[in-house]
């Protein structure tokens, strides 16, 4: 049997999919480029190897996928929002739309047995409200930079599977939180939540004049991880497009309430309005998860509640990683 590749495998959600494909015991190929934490990389144990390489490079990709046995990627490596994406826009266009190009040309040549991209609900910029739940089949409208590569490399992706046959599905995610991600200062992508766990364990009092109003579908990243092996593992997948997240939009200040039952004794007011949170992305209704529920009975395990007080505890035990 061939091995998973993850590209992506030091990221935020690739790093948590390396992690639990290896508990689980598949043989895991984890790629990154720049960044390499030892001590993550020996921590998920002899499933995994881990290969350094600049997926949109020709040459390296090839060197890789000769190397190692592999049987199909969840591919989860990009330049992750617009706030990165703007200072260095071709790097941005080589990461999101060549890089999976060049995956997906891999794919159909060595005859891999499934290829799953992730993708955003930043793909939805001009919704007719920011209530109403975004259905699977709904017309992607990209207006951003970041936006517009995702979808691009969406399109390809369909492409391959119209024209080759590749075994293929875009899998978009929305507001992924949790660990090891503890941004040492205001992130408006990341949204509140570990905005508000990292400041709130600190000590400090957070008094928001607005940003209560803003809403997401915030999700924890074990269950995005969960949801990804699961249409990994499917024999076969009957859409080529599926929505994976909580399901539900989350306003600020319900986020503000979780945060201070995980942080007894913490102090938390935020006024009305969206900013700072709308600064740098469009406010959408929740993803509509149907397909993952319908086919697979996948449904994240974690209520709001439940995963940030699971990421406090983390955060707890492991203050030298974010500088509690």
């Amino acid at each position: 049997m061939g091995k998973l590749l993850i590209t992506g495998g030091m990221g935020h959600v690739g790093y948590e999919t390396v992690r639990q494909a290896a508990a689980a015991g598949i043989q895991v190929v984890a790629q990154y480029m720049s960044t390499f934490r030892k001590e993550d990389a020996e921590a998920v144990g002899p499933n995994v190897t881990w290969v350094r390489c600049d997926l949109s490079d020709a040459y390296e990709l090839a060197m890789l996928a000769g190397a190692h046995n592999i049987e199909g990627v969840i591919h989860t490596a990009a330049v992750p929002n617009d706030e990165l994406a703007y200072p260095q826009p071709l790097r941005t266009f080589q990461s999101n739309v060549m890089a999976t190009e060049l995956l997906l040309e891999t794919a159909r040549r060595l005859g891999w047995r499934r290829f799953l991209f992730v993708s955003t609900g930043s793909v939805f910029q001009s919704l007719p409200d920011a209530v109403t739940p975004v259905l699977e089949d709904t017309v992607p409208t990209p207006k951003s930079l970041y936006a517009a590569t995702k979808r691009s490399a969406e399109l390809m992706t369909a492409v391959y599977n119209d024209t080759y046959g590749v075994s293929v599905a875009t899998v978009r995610i929305s507001w992924i939180f949790g660990p090891p991600l503890v941004p040492g200062a205001f992130d408006g992508p990341r949204g509140p939540i570990p905005e508000f766990l990292r400041r709130a364990l600190q000590g400090q009092a957070i008094n928001e004049t607005s940003g209560g109003d803003f809403a997401a579908s915030f999700t924890f990243v074990p269950d995005c991880a969960a949801g990804l092996l699961t249409l990994w593992q499917a024999d076969r997948l009957a859409h080529r497009e599926y929505h994976l997240g909580s399901g539900r939009n989350y306003t600020t200040y319900e986020v503000a309430e979780a945060v201070k039952k995980a942080v007894p004794g913490s102090q938390i007011e935020v006024g009305p309005g969206t900013a700072p949170w709308t600064e740098t992305t469009v406010m959408r209704g929740p993803l509509d998860c149907g397909r993952m529920a319908e086919e697979f009975g996948f449904r994240p395990r974690h209520s709001l509640n439940e995963a940030v007080a699971a990421f406090a505890d983390w955060m707890r035990a492991n203050t030298r990683r974010w500088g509690g």
